[in-house]
């Protein structure tokens, strides 16, 4: 990167001085008006119609010398009145001396003039013959800071002396400039390496840890305000990775343990119905005994039934591309239709049923079936899941923006280490994860329904005695 930039330096370096050059040519010429000012450019023989605009420009004046150097007419506004100039002081103002007195350091386009002090104008002068046919000198005198020039020497053989001294004087005004071109071309460098070059690495380091699958990589670039947004995006990234790399275990882990359960599940089932078959079919299950062999064996076909039926469910709620398919309806209404269905069961288990329903209608946005789905699993699970005598008391209730469903009873208690396990697949109350009481699907599946709905649900051990299952749905669905 360093030759790149010390190549596009000395490649501008190159061009700049090119083009000062060229801009020298054509810019510091012999200019026109400068002429203006010269004695035997305006010199008239009727002295008094000598047009002295230009030199009243640059403070300039106009004398007319008689034979003997005495002046005897100026125009314009004289800065240095004189009455009679010697030879000597003439010479002295001559302009080509003045300029050549003149000491002038150029660096590229700009220039710095030194004049001698000791005068400080200068003149041009042009012998005339006036109208009347006398001999008189015109003069046309100005600032010597007026006007600036230099001179500089063609010489026959670069090899002369003069030559060889103003190359060396070239060469000692060209090692400062070549030192200091150096110096910050190097502090350039350094710069282009902390700013640019050192916070490169780093991202390109921490890209590669990311790309070997070390999610919880994260990089400090300590540089500019732009990569200050970079390093932000890619610790972002890296935390979002990490999430999802966490995700994408934790669901392994669920698919894997929920196969190895679906399996466990199962098996006593099929272990029944192979060993009950067998029995009958080897004729060690005698006539008064069939009947009730056959019943077992459709029971626990049942539950298998059940049982694929809800991992179903569970697969097609777990899949991204499921849509609910939302509707207005009245959540009261569908709550009675699933008490009035579970009335029976409940008398049969001898289970005190008892609810608080609003009069109005509480209209929400959602699936009819999927939500029956939910009430029906978390009612029934009330009723057929407790011993006799429990009391299951439903209430449904607005609450600002929000409807909320609460079923609460003072059956069987919960231990404390399934608590937060209920809403995963194959977890139920009695701490097996698949009973004659239920698949352990139930609980999950009505988690996912809830949450699609945009709602939550949870469980609530309210005290020793009591639990409650809640769900919160919004009055406004949100997208689910």
């Amino acid at each position: 990167m360093t030759k790149k930039y010390l190549t596009t330096s000395l490649l501008l370096l190159v061009l700049s001085s090119f083009f000062v050059l060229i801009a020298q040519f054509f810019s510091f010429g012999t200019n026109n008006v400068v002429k203006e000012f010269c004695a035997e450019t305006i010199v008239r023989s009727d002295y008094k119609k000598i047009d002295i605009s230009a030199l009243k420009d640059v403070n300039g004046w106009l004398e007319i010398l008689d034979e003997n150097n005495n002046v005897i007419y100026t125009k314009g506004t004289v800065a240095e009145k004189t009455t009679h100039y010697t030879q000597k002081q003439l010479l002295e103002m001559d302009a080509l001396q003045a300029v050549l007195n003149q000491r002038i350091y150029k660096l590229g386009p700009l220039s710095l003039s030194v004049n001698d002090p000791k005068s400080q104008y200068m003149a041009t002068f042009a012998p005339f013959k006036s109208s009347n046919g006398r001999e008189y000198v015109c003069i046309t005198k100005m600032p010597k800071n007026s006007i600036r020039g230099n001179f500089g020497p063609v010489f026959s053989s670069l090899l002369s002396a003069t030559a060889l001294s103003g190359f060396k004087q070239i060469v000692l005004l060209l090692i400062p400039i070549l030192l200091i071109f150096i110096y910050c071309l190097r502090r350039y460098s350094k710069s282009v390496k902390e700013h640019l070059v050192a916070p490169n690495t780093v991202l390109i380091d921490g890209l590669r840890t990311i790309k070997n699958g070390e999610y919880s990589k994260k990089i400090h670039l300590n540089a500019e305000y732009e990569y200050v947004e970079i390093e932000d995006s890619f610790n972002h990234m890296a935390k979002q990775l990490a999430e999802a790399e966490q995700q994408r275990i934790s669901y392994e882990k669920e698919r894997q343990l929920l196969f190895a359960n679906m399996a466990h599940d199962l098996r006593t089932p099929i272990t029944t119905i192979q060993g009950s078959a067998k029995a009958v079919a080897d004729g060690l299950v005698g006539d008064d005994k069939l009947d009730q062999t056959m019943k077992t064996i459709i029971a626990k076909t049942d539950h298998m039934n059940e049982l694929v039926n809800r991992l179903l469910i569970f697969s097609k709620l777990e899949s991204p591309d499921y849509q609910l398919h939302r509707q207005n309806l009245d959540l009261s209404e569908l709550i009675r239709q699933i008490l009035l269905e579970q009335l029976e069961p409940a008398e049969k288990n001898d289970i005190a049923l008892t609810f608080d329903l609003p009069e109005t209608p509480l209209e929400i946005s959602g699936d009819p079936v999927e939500l029956r789905r939910v009430f029906d699993n978390l009612i029934s699970n009330g009723i057929q899941h407790n011993p006799a005598e429990t009391t299951v008391h439903i209430q449904l209730y607005p609450l600002e923006n929000q409807v909320i469903f609460e079923i609460k009873d003072n059956g069987t208690a919960i231990p404390k280490e399934l608590q937060e396990q209920l809403f995963e697949p194959f977890v139920s109350g009695d701490s097996s994860r698949s009973t004659q009481n239920g698949s352990g699907l139930g609980l999950a599946i009505s988690k996912k329904i809830v949450e699609k709905h945009g709602g939550r649900i949870s469980f609530v051990e309210l005290n020793e005695h009591e639990m409650m299952f809640q769900v919160a749905l919004w009055r406004q669905q949100k997208n689910a």
